[in-house]
């Protein structure tokens, strides 16, 4: 499986995640067969963006999409079922804020 690394500026307040190391050659967030298929994996490591360029900021968007995605939504909850994974019984809660 893929590992991604989760980066947070804090001048820009920009997110994105970056295939650190792929589990094949050319591998990434559009054709690593382990990332999107629904299986439950750990929270990538959370990283500040002190050296790293923004993509949106820094570069402008131009970068490769198979390595770096740009994240526009950060969702927190819990499950209650069966297990982690969509395909267990359960049912999915976000935390809401009012």
């Amino acid at each position: 499986m893929c590992q991604v690394v989760h980066y947070k500026d804090f001048h820009c307040h920009h997110r994105w995640a970056v295939v650190a190391v792929s589990c094949f050659p050319g591998y990434g967030f559009d054709n690593c067969p382990y990332l999107f298929n629904g299986w439950a994996k750990p929270y990538p490591r959370m990283m500040v963006a002190k050296g790293e360029l923004c993509p949106t900021c820094d570069l402008k968007g131009r970068y490769d999409r198979n390595y770096t995605r740009m994240l526009v939504k950060n969702r927190h909850g819990f499950r209650w079922g069966l297990g982690p994974s969509e395909q267990d019984w359960g049912r999915d809660f976000t935390c809401v804020i009012l």
